[in-house]
């Protein structure tokens, strides 16, 4: 076996186990989404999705990014084999992630009325943002376990802490939702994050980190550059929720809350599902891209072979979401819900450019260049406000599907350019390849679905999607051999 194929396969093995991870998580949201539409309907989704683009806004103020800047520090620190190392940067780590858990609830109470002036016009949910302000020390405490757990690459514990989580969220929420109805949905995003807490809690104990012992004025000093990188992808994330929150409150303001709960639902499905191949690459490929970021060779290969990848799963599962758009909805919803599906279908056809937007973006925060990443991201994030307002006044909720897919080409072609001219580096002539002939499959999906519309468009995508999905696996299999891999499983079934 070549080493391009153990490549390859490690990246593949790693993306399919978080996949499946991601597979429970879909069904979790399933079943969340399902009890959500028949429970506290658009409406409900709509207050859902307010209170939590308000609470990603501090989150991303007070986290101050460090838990997705550790990972980069954690990854070189166990690359290097070195345990006083790996000691000492997470016991920094856990230190600051102590004193951004307090920061995020005391800004939350702080201005938990303007908050909600701001969302909802009125002062109504100031006591629901106070409440809420709790579920930043669950979220970070339980966030520096997977911080951790990332970092060092440990697959097995990383992946039965998400599904475990999910799964007690879930069970928590459910009946919240059940006897208590839209009321009851501030108290289910408490509930979920602290049986989230609880869960890391368990894994916690099952990790062995060598005891050392830093004073402050050491944790500070140490934890600088962590933090001046995170901050960087902080104000990152910072911006993005800003933008979801400014978008969720014109929609309201403009449209009404039973569009934003289309726009929110619409999203979720899209996000599902894509969410599953990004989050499952993203858990392997950062830690990964980290540890070899100073090998100019290696990287290089590793972010080709990975845009492969992405390209070549993606384009599996959109054709799927794009075919059957309107049962996923029936499905995952209710057919109060169709009036998002164009916003899904435009969504789709965008998805593939983001992935290399994605997998490019990595490079920026591996090679820990925060000032360039932190203005493409505000570029990139104050030109989708500018079009989803634009595309949403417009088009009602297409236009925001439309503004995402004219944004990712523009940032795409950026994006390749910029990094070319900063690293020397290009996708190769097969990224390139497999991107166009992605777009081909879900541009012609698209097209029969407009000219007949469904249920006939159902003959046709069922065509495209079968041709779509053979050639995509035939790709797979030149880069690993995928009948070696099954028969590899079914030995270690039979044992």
């Amino acid at each position: 076996m070549s080493s391009k194929q153990t490549s390859y396969r490690s990246i593949f093995k790693a993306t399919s186990i978080f996949g499946g991870v991601q597979v429970i998580n879909i069904v979790i949201t399933i079943i969340r989404g399902k009890a959500l539409a028949l429970l506290i309907g658009t409406a409900g989704m709509g207050l859902n999705g307010l209170l939590m683009s308000g609470l990603n806004i501090i989150k991303a103020l007070t986290s101050l990014g460090i838990p997705e800047s550790a990972v980069r520090d954690i990854s070189i620190s166990h690359a290097s084999g070195n345990q006083e190392e790996i000691a000492t940067t997470f016991t920094v780590f856990k230190r600051w992630i102590w004193l951004t858990a307090l920061l995020g609830v005391l800004v939350t109470v702080s201005f938990s009325t303007l908050l909600s002036k701001v969302a909802f016009g009125n002062s109504d949910y100031t006591t629901s943002y106070i409440w809420l302000s709790i579920t930043f020390i669950f979220g970070a405490l339980a966030g520096g376990i997977y911080t951790y757990l990332r970092g060092t690459r440990q697959v097995k514990y990383l992946a039965q802490a998400t599904i475990y989580g999910s799964i007690a969220g879930l069970l928590v929420a459910l009946p919240i939702f059940y006897f208590y109805g839209i009321q009851g949905v501030v108290p289910a995003i408490i509930a979920s994050a602290f049986v989230t807490f609880l869960v890391s809690l368990y894994f916690n104990f099952k990790i062995k980190v060598k005891t050392v012992h830093i004073s402050w004025p050491e944790t500070f000093t140490k934890g600088k550059p962590m933090v001046v990188l995170g901050l960087s992808m902080s104000a990152s994330t910072l911006l993005a929720s800003g933008v979801a929150f400014v978008l969720s409150t014109f929609i309201v303001k403009v449209g009404s809350l039973e569009d934003l709960g289309l726009y929110n639902a619409g999203l979720t499905i899209v996000s599902s599902y894509v969410g599953m191949v990004f989050t499952a690459m993203g858990m392997d490929y950062f830690p990964r891209l980290s540890g070899v970021i100073n090998d100019e060779i290696k990287w290089k290969e590793l972010v080709n072979q990975q845009a492969e990848l992405v390209v070549l799963i993606l384009n599996i599962v959109l054709i799927l979401i794009l075919a059957t758009a309107p049962l996923l909805i029936l499905l995952l919803l209710s057919s109060e819900f169709l009036g998002t599906l164009d916003y899904i279908m435009w969504a789709v056809i965008a998805i593939p450019l983001k992935g290399l937007v994605w997998v490019l973006g990595f490079i920026l925060i591996a090679k820990g260049n925060n000032k360039l990443f932190l203005l493409v991201e505000t570029i990139v994030n104050l030109i989708l406000l500018l079009f989803n307002v634009i595309f949403y006044f417009k088009f009602g909720i297409a236009g925001l599907g439309i503004s995402m897919l004219t944004l990712y080409s523009l940032s795409s072609v950026f994006m390749i350019v910029l990094i070319k001219r900063k690293y020397n580096f290009q996708f190769s002539s097969e990224v390139f390849k497999l991107t166009f002939i992605c777009l081909f499959f879900l541009g012609i999906c698209l097209f029969f679905i407009k000219l007949i519309g469904f249920p006939y468009a159902y003959i046709s995508s069922s065509i495209i999607v079968v041709i779509a999905i053979w050639y995509n696996v035939y790709e797979l299999n030149k880069r690993m051999n995928l009948n070696e891999i099954l028969e590899t499983i079914k030995l270690k079934l039979k044992k």
